[in-house]
């Protein structure tokens, strides 16, 4: 397989192990993003099979990203780039996160189409289904959608944005829409409102912190390398039957779960399921809800694609903590 590939969003956690993930495949990659991040353009890339360089700009400068399409031969896009404020954040960064997350995308997907770029995709979210669903239950493309946050309003006219434009222009446009992602390489970047569960479960386990949480917290986790994996498929099949998939794991498990394979590695770590608030140095997890919610199917993906690539519980486990690769130049966890 060849290609050179811009990803934007590259400094992001989903973002890297997409980038990864190309390189693997002997891919060009482009990685376009806001600022460089010190220290977290890991050398370690430069060993895979394919190239990799790293751009700066910003998301909304359509004539900037046409520059860097040309200028690079690309012939396919996976745009990632979204802030992805919640709380008390939403009105602080209410204007930003519409201007990046919609405006981003318009002027990313008008770039692709004057640039004359064939395959395009756009990494949507859960959260344009909306919260209310009943624990476990599953939620398929034809779901409606009630997105409640400035977030999910943001991502679902994003998603409308590209099948509008995608579709006046005939492009080869895709929508993967994630779950609840975790893994490799996520980090503070700044952008993002919180950190995923089990980062911040494992993170304490590191340090020997207790943590709480008030429900077991059962959900489709998503192990970063495999949603990556997932959205590159995605990226290479052309016209597909379908144009919008989930890209949600079948596997379904808990934070309890997790929390109990890490203290099988470190003896001295303790949680605790309580709706008792944190004190001295405890750190309350927010579950983000009162409710777990409903999972994405990936039934479409996995008949017209082929095989929803997602990791167990224990080979997820097995992978980001017991074995996990590093950079060692940088110390950056892969």
């Amino acid at each position: 397989m060849t290609g050179r590939v811009l990803v934007t969003g590259a400094t992001g956690f989903v973002g890297r192990n997409v980038i990864l993930s190309l390189l693997r495949r002997g891919k060009t990659v482009v990685g376009f993003s806001a600022d460089a991040v010190a220290g977290f353009s890991p050398p370690a890339l430069v060993c895979e099979a394919g190239d990799f360089v790293e751009v700066t700009g910003d998301v909304r400068d359509r004539d900037r990203l046409v520059e860097i399409l040309r200028s690079y031969n690309v012939d396919q896009v996976i745009h990632l780039a979204a802030i992805t404020p919640s709380g008390s954040d939403e009105v602080r960064l209410a204007q930003a996160a519409m201007d990046i997350n919609v405006g981003g995308t318009a002027a990313v997907t008008q770039a692709v189409i004057e640039c004359g770029i064939r395959q395009f995709v756009l990494a949507s979210s859960v959260a344009v289904y909306g919260g209310g669903h009943p624990d476990g239950s599953w939620l398929d493309e034809e779901m409606p959608h009630a997105p409640a946050t400035l977030y999910a309003i943001s991502k679902d006219a994003a998603e409308k944005v590209v099948q509008r434009l995608g579709s006046q222009a005939g492009l080869d446009w895709k929508i993967g829409r994630l779950g609840r992602v975790f893994g490799p390489f996520e980090y503070e970047t700044g952008v993002r409102a919180t950190m995923s569960q089990i980062f911040i479960a494992t993170e304490a386990a590191k340090a020997g912190r207790k943590v709480k949480f008030s429900r077991p917290c059962l959900k489709t986790w998503h192990y970063a390398p495999d949603a990556a994996e997932a959205l590159v498929m995605l990226l290479d099949v052309r016209n597909p039957a379908s144009r919008i998939y989930n890209l949600g794991s079948p596997h379904v498990w808990s934070l309890a779960e997790w929390c109990s394979h890490l203290k099988s590695i470190y003896p001295d770590f303790e949680y605790e399921i309580t709706a008792s608030d944190p004190v001295d140095d405890e750190i309350l997890i927010d579950l983000n809800g009162t409710t777990d919610g409903g999972n994405l199917s990936s039934d479409r993906f996995v008949r017209e694609i082929g095989s929803m690539p997602t990791r167990t519980l224990a080979a997820a486990f097995e992978d980001y903590v017991v074995q996990p690769p590093t950079d060692r130049a940088e110390g950056v966890h892969r």
